[in-house]
């Protein structure tokens, strides 16, 4: 590849400026057009096939926390002795074995069918969360709708008491902002210490009350297997559990409000889809693809090689845009067209490969939930802000809020009914 000026090249850090927050895609597309022009990008992958193939190579290690914290040093990770191991008991950061063994005892909650049974609860949810705001005319959706919504979902599938509920925010967000920073600083460090510390005593009086009086949740379950089959250890049980709710619920909150956003700020296909609502399902898939949640994930090389038309030594990481390789056009024509009746969507906002997303049949039933409930309760729906602030990750994408206002006149308590699949 040829050598470049590095003052005209994109750099990582450019998607935490106030343009990159607003609008990663436009660095995306630098990054691109520089490689596609024969400039080196370094270890930064946006191509759709490149980012494919990476995620399903055997060759390239999910282990990446150290690599993580790195930036903190030695002397900061001592005084924080419980972040590393908390992380590394999340099964998104471990390989086989180990993975392979946690994510089977995991899977079956998260099945297509299990979701089918807890739709109802999501309904339930979605109606009863929106019968609190729908005659008020306006509100921050963000926080009246699409935090509670998967926050009391997964919540409910793990056993966890909902008033108990708030309390998995604030450790949610040390993962979100430790890992998603880019750079990972001492503070950040310290407030996640403080919490796993917290969130380990919550969970031993839990899992011993779940030990005298199991349940059929998700969390029974984990400690049945610690205890009868060996095949969990406590560590694990606790970096899973939180893993869980993070990603259950810190990024669906994204996933929800992303996609309000964009039905807003495309209002021909916010109407498109009120006329039409068999689109629903086409809509979720193009909401993830156009704004996904998750944008950017890691890999590390276990051994040297090629790997994407990159010599790579063991060790080195190398960086997999999910956000870029969705606005990829060799893959997506027009792909910064948001098209809710788009086909041939195969996007990777829940990456693929081994790692392929446990909660992706979740995540789209409350999508698809949350679309048609929002769209029969909330009529005249706008934002009341130009722009939104960005959440501060260059992993993770999602607003910080969501004013909008509706015509409360037209709107019905209770009068919810989902036309999912009709």
């Amino acid at each position: 590849m040829k050598e470049s000026a590095p003052d005209l090249l994109p750099s990582v850090r450019d998607l935490l400026s106030p343009d990159g927050l607003r609008d990663p895609y436009a660095v995306y597309s630098r990054f691109r057009n520089a490689e596609a022009a024969g400039h080196d990008i370094g270890q930064v992958v946006v191509r759709y096939d490149q980012v494919v193939g990476l995620l399903g190579d055997r060759r390239l290690s999910a282990e990446r926390v150290a690599a993580v914290l790195e930036p903190l040093g030695t002397e900061v990770r001592e005084r924080c002795p419980l972040v590393e191991p908390t992380l590394r008991g999340i099964v998104a950061f471990r390989d086989a074995p180990d993975h392979t063994r946690i994510r089977a005892l995991l899977a079956s909650a998260f099945s297509t069918r299990m979701v089918k049974r807890v739709a109802d609860m999501i309904e339930g949810i979605s109606t009863r969360l929106l019968d609190a705001v729908a005659a008020d005319g306006e509100a921050d959706l963000h926080r009246a709708y699409s935090y509670p919504l998967p926050a009391l979902v997964v919540g409910a599938m793990l056993g966890v008491p909902q008033a108990d509920l708030d309390r998995f925010k604030s450790w949610a967000l040390d993962i979100v902002f430790l890992v998603g920073s880019g750079s990972p600083t001492e503070q950040l460090a310290v407030s996640a210490q403080e919490h796993f510390a917290e969130m380990r005593e919550y969970f031993r009086a839990l899992v011993a009350a779940r030990r005298g009086d199991p349940g059929d949740d998700l969390l029974s379950a984990m400690i049945g297997a610690a205890d009868r089959e060996r095949r969990l250890s406590e560590d694990e049980i606790f970096s899973n559990v939180t893993f869980l709710m993070t990603a259950g619920h810190e990024t669906a909150t994204n996933m929800l409000s992303n996609g309000v956003l964009a039905l807003l700020r495309h209002p021909d296909q916010l109407e498109r889809l009120r006329r039409d609502r068999s689109l629903v399902a086409s809509a979720a898939e193009e909401i993830l693809r156009f704004e996904s949640p998750v944008q950017m994930t890691s890999r590390r090389a276990v051994e040297d090689g090629e790997f994407a038309a990159r010599r790579v030594k063991a060790g080195d990481a190398l960086q997999l845009f999910l956000g870029a390789a969705n606005r990829d056009p060799d893959r997506f024509p027009g792909p910064d067209r948001f098209d809710i009746a788009r086909t041939d969507n195969r996007h990777v906002a829940f990456a693929f490969g081994p790692h392929f997303c446990l909660g992706a049949a979740l995540a789209r039933e409350e999508l698809r939930i949350a679309l048609d409930h929002l769209l029969e309760r909330l009529p005249g729906l706008e934002l009341t802000v130009e722009e939104v602030a960005w959440q501060p990750t260059i992993d993770f994408r999602g607003p910080l809020s969501l004013p909008v206002r509706w015509r409360p006149a037209a709107a019905r308590a209770g009068s919810a009914r989902s036309k999912v699949g009709k």
